[in-house]
């Protein structure tokens, strides 16, 4: 580990978080997911629960 380059180094970083753009990317999905996921959960909180007679 010690003796790896600055270049292998970025190599791997690229290799797994990805370009600027694709991070960004993920980041906007990310974001979508979070509200959908916020919204369903409210939406959840709202609805009736138990038995229905």
């Amino acid at each position: 580990m010690a003796t790896e380059t600055a270049a292998e180094l970025l190599a791997q970083a690229k290799k797994d978080y990805g370009t600027p753009a694709e991070r960004a990317n993920r980041a906007a999905e990310a974001r979508v997911q979070s509200g959908q996921a916020r919204t369903h959960g409210n939406e959840a909180a709202g609805a009736p629960r138990g038995r229905r007679s």
